[in-house]
């Protein structure tokens, strides 16, 4: 999982072909576009959305930054959408101020299985990583997400 940064801006008019075109061609100049959604450019680093930012300010396009966090191999659940996205490219994207994110690694199957159970209808997905799994649940239940752990007796380790 890695963290990246989407730029939100507003719909640049299309009665304005020109402008469009000069918000195009200054976004490449300024930062290498990797993804987009919608209204929503995404990039990798600070530095490349801190320049957009400044620049889509001076038109009045800028919306709102978003740090994002870009997990691999990531199976949504029907929570997912009031957390992120699905992008143009078919990536999906978190909004890391609404996440948390934790790793198993500690208890018996049978007790890793009945927690998981229980901890089912909170998880908005899981990315799968060579041998382990993490788990994404909302910031706010990070107490509840601990309490399912000492009470089903396994071991959690918290990434926020």
């Amino acid at each position: 999982m890695s963290l990246c940064y989407g730029i939100e801006i507003k719909p640049v008019s299309k009665k304005h072909p020109a402008a469009a075109a000069q918000v195009v061609r200054k976004t490449a100049e300024l930062a290498n576009v990797f993804d987009r959604s919608g209204e929503i450019i995404i990039v990798k680093t600070m530095e490349e959305a801190l320049a957009l930012k400044a620049y889509y300010e001076t038109q009045n396009y800028f919306e709102e930054l978003h740090p994002l966090y870009s997990p691999e191999s990531f199976q949504p659940t029907d929570r997912f959408w009031d957390y992120g996205f699905r992008s143009a490219s078919q990536h999906f994207y978190l909004f890391e101020d609404t996440v948390l994110s934790f790793t198993i690694n500690g208890g018996t199957s049978q007790e890793i299985s009945m927690a998981l159970f229980q901890l089912d209808e909170h998880l908005i997905g899981t990315e799968q990583r060579d041998y382990s799994s993490k788990y994404f649940v909302d910031k706010e239940e990070r107490e509840l997400i601990e309490k399912y752990a000492s009470a089903y007796n396994i071991a959690i380790t918290v990434q926020s």
